[in-house]
């Protein structure tokens, strides 16, 4: 990536922070503030070594998924990264989907994502910021492991991801960085926010179940029209946590022909 494209996506990401009204150094919600951008949020714990999330465009509708069994400063920065691949991607390039297992590749759209990511959740300014009013412009040669866990929860972001923006950005060397990453494998990221009573939530999942409005009101729809059977209800409604004795309004239907979960979703594309 060159000098005038990372320009170009740093340009977008503040444009995007602007759009969100981001007045903190991070995003307190991200996941709010991107649907209040216009973006669909679907947030679904579908297991720690499954696939990351997804950029999606279905129907003039712009949707991000997130897996939420992931940490929650690692599912924040999938929420950005697939922010920056509907941003940069799915708009110049006309792709409908880009689906993301891990964010390791250097395959061109993936690198410019995590890109996207860094600048929207750590720009270069707010980074300087925060050294200067919040660390009292301390050293950078004498950043400690403590340091890095309160710019870690000031930005919303993991560890890691702090470290590797401050090299990105100039602030560490190599062998400081190495220093750090040691640091943390001696006090692992939980007890660093711990020890300065942060926010430990970032190292924990959150297994969220955020599906839209529309789905429930479509399976209800469909059992209500005798389209589906209660099994197919009951099994739909078991991903958001619900049993039919929730919904009070439903008729039985009787003689619906037995129709699997996966049936139901192929029906919805």
């Amino acid at each position: 990536m060159n000098k005038n494209r990372q320009l170009a996506i740093e340009k977008i990401a503040n444009n995007v922070r602007a759009e969100c009204k981001a007045a903190d150094y991070g995003f307190y919600n991200i996941f709010e503030a991107t649907e209040k951008i216009g973006y669909r949020v679907v947030r679904y714990p579908i297991g720690s070594d499954a696939f990351l999330g997804f950029a999606l465009i279905k129907d003039a509708e712009r949707i991000i998924f997130s897996n939420s069994s992931l940490i929650l400063s690692r599912e924040i920065f999938t929420v950005a990264h697939e922010l920056g691949h509907q941003k940069l991607h799915l708009s110049e390039q006309g792709l409908t989907i880009i689906k993301d297992n891990d964010f390791d590749d250097r395959d061109e759209y993936e690198v410019e994502a995590n890109y996207f990511a860094a600048c929207l959740l750590m720009p270069r300014e707010q980074v300087d910021k925060f050294i200067r009013h919040e660390l009292k412009d301390k050293s950078i040669a004498k950043l400690s492991g403590m340091d890095i866990a309160r710019i870690q929860t000031a930005f919303y972001v993991s560890y890691d991801m702090a470290l590797i923006r401050l090299k990105a950005l100039g602030k560490l060397d190599n062998t400081h960085l190495d220093w750090l990453k040691l640091e943390k494998l001696e006090n692992t990221a939980t007890r660093l926010l711990s020890a300065i009573n942060a926010n430990i939530d970032l190292c924990r999942s959150t297994e969220a179940k955020k599906v839209p409005a529309e789905y429930l009101e479509w399976v209800i729809s469909n059992y209500n029209e005798k389209l589906i059977p209660i099994k197919s209800l009951e099994t739909a409604l078991k991903y958001v946590d619900l049993e039919v004795a929730d919904i009070e309004f439903l008729t039985e239907v009787e003689g619906a022909e037995d129709e699997s979960f996966d049936d139901l979703l192929r029906r919805m594309d």
